[in-house]
């Protein structure tokens, strides 16, 4: 049961990931994605690569997505005053 729910999120997560417009929303989408990816791994019986997958995708793959939308998303060009 617990299995399933977890399935529905990370799919549901993904599904979300590509289907919204705003980016900062699909990169929070993937990252409920990716953590119900872990807890499915935990729940496996996989530890290790439950707590590698939260530790690098969720901790360091989104964090850096994040920070790169942040720091160019008003790198157009300048307008004129």
């Amino acid at each position: 049961m617990l299995f399933t729910i977890f399935a529905i999120l990370t799919v549901a997560g993904a599904v979300a990931a590509f289907s919204l417009r705003n980016l900062i929303h699909s990169v929070l989408a993937i990252t409920v994605a990716f953590t119900g990816l872990a807890v499915i791994y935990l729940l496996l019986g996989a530890q290790f690569i439950g707590l590698a997958q939260i530790l690098v995708y969720v901790g360091a793959v989104v964090i850096l997505i994040v920070c790169a939308i942040l720091l160019t998303k008003n790198s157009g060009t300048p307008t004129r005053p």
